[in-house]
């Protein structure tokens, strides 16, 4: 492999994994306002604030293929 910056062949290749976490606060349920407000009537709107303010937290893990130039230090 020759790097594109300055020509050169010594080139390692490293694989890197990269972690992404993700936290959501939950907000207002309108699907639980509706059915709250079905069954109970206007007391049950309140059902909506059922769950609100709690953490949702999802993890996502991306691998990428990096090359390095031992000579001018370019990443590609």
């Amino acid at each position: 492999m020759i790097c594109p910056k300055c020509g050169s062949n010594h080139v390692t290749t490293q694989v890197v994994t990269e972690t992404i976490t993700n936290e959501k606060e939950k907000g207002f349920g309108w699907i639980k306002a509706c059915l709250g407000y079905l069954l109970f009537s206007v007391p049950g709107i309140l059902c909506g604030l059922c769950g609100m303010g709690k953490r949702r937290r999802s993890t996502r893990t991306n691998s990428r293929v990096v090359h390095l130039c031992q000579n001018c230090g370019n990443q590609f």
